[in-house]
Order: structure tokens, then C-alpha cells, then sequence
């Protein structure tokens, strides 16, 4: 059975991130429809980056390394709601999590995607990670973590990445 829950609601947007209507994941989206996507890049202390690697039965890039946690906004969720109870699902991870964090919001073809960044002392050891969309999280340098995230068909998330860290950087000042 999938990972992905496809009877779960989402809010569809406008490219102006106005909610136009609501409709299960499992239904097609219209042109110049969205569902909202939240992404963010954890980094430790020494400036290592947590990745996780997705499980084998997801629908999409299966068993791929992805960017440290993510998914979908459900129905009713605010952005910061969405990655809060994302972080918290898929790796047992409780952060505040404030519009401050937020770093990007980049549309795409049928999705809007907010990216945040955030940083935390707790080892990739203790997390509490759901086994039902991942296999396995582990930190590394960002080079490692780059070569990791460059797999065939996906995206890599270079920009993403630098920029997350450069977040963090300049918001430890």
C-alpha cells in the first residue's frame, strides 16, 4: 500500500495563494489550480544538514534522499501549521515555527512551494522518524548532502539548500 494518503482534503489556491476551493488529493487539479507544499532544511550546530530518505512505496521518488522534511498543507492548514505538524509527523521534531522561517514561496506547475529553514541540537539518533514515508534521516556535510540530493528526475535543491543556510546564517547574527 502507498505511503501517500490520498483521501486527505487540501485547500486549492490561486497563484496569488488565495484559496479558491477544496478537494481531495486524489482529485485532478484545473490549470491555474494549486495545493500548497511545505519544505524545510534542518542544519545541526556544525552546520550539517539533515536529509531523509523517502520510503520504497511512495507514488513519487521512491526511496530517494529528499530535503530534511515536507509534504502537503491539508485543508484549513496555515503555512506555518502545515510545516509544524510536518516536522512533528515525519521526525518527532517539536520547533516553534514562524512566517520568520520562512524563506521562499516559489510557484510551480500545480503547486506553490513554501520553504523554511531551521536549525536544532538534537541528533539525527533521537528523532522519532514515521516509518510509513521514510526509511531513514541522517546527517551530512552539504556537499555529501548535494550529491545525495542529485538523483535522476529530481530535483536537487541546490538554490534551495544554499539559501536555507544563508537563512540561517544571517538570522544568528
Amino acid at each position: 500500500m502507498a505511503a501517500d494518503r490520498l483521501n486527505e482534503y487540501w485547500d486549492i489556491y490561486n497563484r496569488d495563494l488565495q484559496i479558491t476551493g477544496r478537494r481531495q488529493r486524489r482529485e485532478a487539479l484545473q490549470p491555474g489550480e494549486y495545493h500548497l507544499v511545505v519544505d524545510a532544511f534542518i542544519f545541526n550546530a556544525h552546520g550539517q544538514v539533515l536529509l531523509q530518505q523517502r520510503a520504497p512505496d511512495k507514488i513519487h521518488f521512491p526511496s530517494y534522499w529528499d530535503c530534511s522534511v515536507g509534504g502537503s498543507a491539508v485543508a484549513g492548514e496555515s503555512i506555518e501549521a502545515a510545516m509544524h505538524r510536518e516536522m512533528a509527523e515525519e521526525l518527532g521534531l517539536i520547533i516553534p515555527v514562524t512566517a520568520a522561517d520562512n524563506f521562499l514561496i516559489a510557484p510551480h506547475t500545480r503547486w506553490i512551494e513554501a520553504w523554511f529553514a531551521f536549525q536544532t541540537t538534537e541528533p539525527a539518533a533521537h528523532l522519532d522518524i514515521q516509518h510509513e514515508e521514510l526509511q531513514r534521516v541522517a546527517f551530512f556535510d552539504q556537499a555529501t548532502a548535494q550529491r545525495h540530493l542529485h538523483q535522476v528526475g529530481f530535483n536537487p535543491y541546490t538554490m534551495e539548500m544554499q539559501r536555507a543556510w544563508a537563512h540561517i546564517l544571517e538570522h544568528a547574527q
